[in-house]
């Protein structure tokens, strides 16, 4: 029996496999540290548990809005893994997910006028990343699938209050709407240290840049000390979200990677700062609420094409492509809708 932090998670993995060898075993991977060290060990333990195939699927859930430089990471090292994954067989598998065009971000903006999402209204969350992985769930065996989720105490009070209460050791029951799944946590226990040596000291998959992530959350963060020991672990501890988010006072990662060097973000970050200030001018809110009654409602389709006409200029300063011409369409046609509800609002 061994002490150590990461060799107990992988042996723990190891058991889990090994009790669910039959089931369909979904990794959800963001790019980032945590969902990086969950599947590093995870791949460890199926080395080591004897099993001679699994069914996985490593996922990637595409908002559309993430920060563009680590979106540009996840992207680029799920193609490799990808290829990589062949080489264990059929089974493995990678999978980029992505919300129905009528739930994504700016859809919902700028066609149905939803203002930009705030604690008390993250309408994000739901429609941008669980549901896109809820559907390519219910897709396959929603009784026999294992989520693998990066998930760690100690992040947050809420956090750790719901782990707290629903945690069975590793495990935990995920229910969306009349269905359930299982959550598997391996990396649950780990501080952010052990984190960082996972994603460092275990060798697979081998398409994992593991230095360049790391300078990813140091010149995110602003944590790394000029001079270190070599062994000590990677510093920075920092969090990527998505560059519109106006949940956050401030995108202090986005401020950091701006500081570091990363001035291709600087319009992004000018963008959702608009974005912020605009959220709740009365001038550009309809008076009524969709259901009739008073107070700020949409956005009126003068602010959104306000928004739009920024988007625009965003992408030609950026040479990126943000709104896609399936989004463009269902945006039109939103406005369409709209403008016979806004007419109506006004004679009641």
């Amino acid at each position: 029996m061994t002490d150590d932090p990461i060799l107990c998670a992988i042996e723990a993995t190891v058991g889990a496999l090994r009790s669910r060898s039959n089931a369909h075993w979904v990794v959800a991977f963001s790019g980032g540290k945590d969902s990086t060290a969950a599947l590093k060990i995870l791949l460890a333990a199926y080395r080591k548990s004897g099993l001679q195939s699994l069914n996985l699927s490593v996922i990637y859930c595409d908002t559309g809005v993430e920060n563009p430089i680590l979106d540009h990471y996840a992207k680029s090292a799920l193609a490799r893994l990808s290829k990589e994954l062949e080489e264990l067989g059929p089974t493995f598998k990678t999978h980029l997910l992505k919300a129905p065009v009528q739930d994504r971000y700016f859809v919902r903006i700028i066609g149905r006028g939803y203002p930009p999402p705030t604690n008390s209204f993250r309408w994000c969350t739901t429609g941008l990343r669980i549901r896109p992985v809820s559907r390519f769930i219910e897709a396959q065996d929603p009784r026999n699938t294992v989520v693998v989720l990066g998930l760690r105490r100690s992040e947050s009070q809420q956090r750790d209050r719901t782990l707290n209460s629903a945690l069975e050791g590793r495990w935990q029951k995920q229910r969306e709407g009349n269905k359930d799944y299982d959550l598997f946590l391996p990396i649950v226990d780990l501080a952010v240290s052990e984190v960082w040596d996972s994603v460092f000291w275990l060798s697979k998959p081998r398409s994992i840049d593991s230095s360049a992530l790391q300078d990813l959350y140091r010149d995110a963060s602003g944590e790394c000390p000029v001079i270190r020991a070599p062994q000590a672990p990677p510093c920075a501890s920092g969090r990527f979200g998505c560059w519109t988010c106006t949940v956050v006072r401030e995108d202090r990662s986005a401020k950091k990677l701006i500081e570091a060097g990363y001035s291709e973000l600087q319009p992004y970050f000018e963008f959702r700062a608009w974005l912020s200030e605009i959220r709740n001018d009365p001038a550009m809110r309809w008076p009524k609420r969709r259901n009739g009654t008073a107070g700020m409602g949409p956005f009126t389709l003068s602010a959104r094409r306000q928004i739009l006409e920024r988007l625009n200029q965003l992408e030609v300063i950026t040479k990126t492509e943000i709104l896609s011409s399936e989004e463009r369409g269902a945006i039109v046609g939103l406005w369409q809708l709209d403008h016979f509800t806004w007419l109506n609002f006004r004679t009641t």
